[in-house]
């Protein structure tokens, strides 16, 4: 059996159980750790020039964009934890929708793009998959169960 600590060793989770809060901030850092890991297949190397300005003062045209940093295995650590807890304990439905949100809101200050994600939904107001995302991690915190001598997902895990 292991323990909650145990279980979120290496995450930013300190509490028993998480809140929605915690379950939104855990999974968009799931979605962020997915994207700084490597691509699965590898570019090929083409035989062409780099495009470049012909102009005498076109040094430093562009402007310097900094790479993602790579992901910590702490990181790796929470993202298979987000992953094993969203495939035991949400429906297909509630799992596409909640990545699809986590993915959109990645990287981003202001969070996720509710219309863009309405749209992909079929056409879905905004506020309605907002209210989906929200009850999908309601549904998603009462499946977990509870703590029992500081000890949870010990069934699972």
């Amino acid at each position: 059996m292991i323990s909650w600590q145990t279980w979120t060793k290496g995450c930013a989770v300190d509490k028993h159980r998480m809140s929605m809060t915690e379950l939104d901030s855990f999974f968009l850092r799931a979605a962020e750790t997915e994207r700084k890991l490597p691509a699965a297949f590898r570019k090929q190397k083409l035989a062409s020039w780099p495009e470049f300005r012909q102009e005498w003062g076109a040094y430093g045209w562009d402007d310097f964009v900094a790479p993602l940093s790579k992901a910590t295995p702490a990181d790796v650590t929470c993202f298979e934890q987000a992953l094993l807890l969203g495939i035991r304990y949400m429906d297909e439905d509630d799992r596409r929708l909640v990545w699809a949100v986590a993915h959109s809101a990645a990287f981003r200050e202001r969070g996720p793009k509710w219309t863009k994600l309405g749209k992909m939904l079929g056409g879905r107001d905004a506020r309605a998959v907002k209210r989906m995302y929200y009850d999908a991690l309601v549904r998603l915190y009462y499946k977990i169960p509870p703590e029992d001598d500081d000890e949870i997902l010990a069934k699972v895990f």
